[in-house]
Parts: structure tokens; C-alpha cells; sequence
């Protein structure tokens, strides 16, 4: 492992954690017995991690706006590193409405699954 690896600084190591840990819950979700109030706390991480996307895709956006002020940027494919810093902030701009969405769905299942008990042998729980 290089120094460059070992320490990078900004966002992108906490990106990384939160996407692996994602994929751990997942995991551990899938050998888990389905349990409401687990259910519910999972729903209430969705939520805040909805949200932290959400705040992240609008940083972003903002950095790609203004990202070639004062520097020379280029592309690729030889299209216009404008046009294509634009198409950027728009495709952000649509994901935070899908983000906004799944949001909004995710907090109705979130409340819904909060009214959810379970009975055994006459205790609830």
C-alpha cells in the first residue's frame, strides 16, 4: 500500500465506509430474522442515509458548477467540458429528486412498519 493510499484525505474514505457497510447489512439482513423493530431502526438509517446522499449530490453539484472557474478543463471524447460539466449537475439535480422520492416512500414505510407487533402465546412484544 502506497502513502497516497494509505491517507486520503476528504469524503471519499467515509463514502467508502458507508457504501461497505451498506453492503454488510444487506448481508446481515438477509440471514436475519425478520424482527419489526429491526425493521423500523433499519428504516430510520435509510432515512438519514437518504438524507447524507441527498446533502452530498447537492456539494456536489455545487463544486461541478463552478469546478472550471479559474482552471482549464478538458474531455475526453473532445466534447465541450462545459456541456459535459453541465449534463453532470443536471443528471445530480435528477437524482436528488429520485432521492427525494425514495425518501418520501421510505418514511411511509417507516411509519407504517412502526404499528407493527407481534403476539406469541398471549404476550406482545
Amino acid at each position: 500500500m502506497t502513502a497516497t493510499e494509505e491517507f486520503r484525505p476528504g469524503a471519499v474514505p467515509y463514502a467508502e465506509s458507508g457504501a461497505t457497510a451498506w453492503r454488510s447489512a444487506v448481508l446481515g439482513q438477509r440471514g436475519a430474522a425478520p424482527d419489526h423493530s429491526e425493521f423500523y431502526e433499519l428504516a430510520a438509517y435509510l432515512v438519514d442515509t437518504l438524507c447524507a446522499l441527498d446533502g452530498m449530490a447537492g456539494v456536489l453539484a455545487g463544486q461541478v458548477t463552478g469546478y472550471a472557474s479559474g482552471r482549464a478543463v478538458y474531455d475526453d471524447e473532445g466534447i465541450d467540458p462545459h456541456m459535459r460539466l453541465r449534463t453532470a449537475v443536471l443528471a445530480l439535480a435528477e437524482a436528488r429528486q429520485h432521492i427525494s422520492e425514495a425518501d418520501r416512500a421510505v418514511k411511509r414505510f417507516w411509519s407504517a412498519i412502526g404499528h407493527i407487533g407481534t403476539r406469541y402465546e398471549g404476550v406482545l412484544s
